[in-house]
């Protein structure tokens, strides 16, 4: 089963790639938003 997430924005920094020993890709990076989202 897969989530699935949509991040809207700007990236910040190009997207570091990593893998663990198991071979699963892991990537970070940074994302600037403009818009406040908050729940009431």
């Amino acid at each position: 089963m897969f989530n699935k997430v949509v991040l809207v924005g700007n990236l910040t920094r190009d997207i570091e790639l990593r893998y663990t020993t198991s071979g699963s890709a892991i990537g970070n990076s940074g994302i600037a938003l403009t818009r406040i989202f908050s729940v009431n």
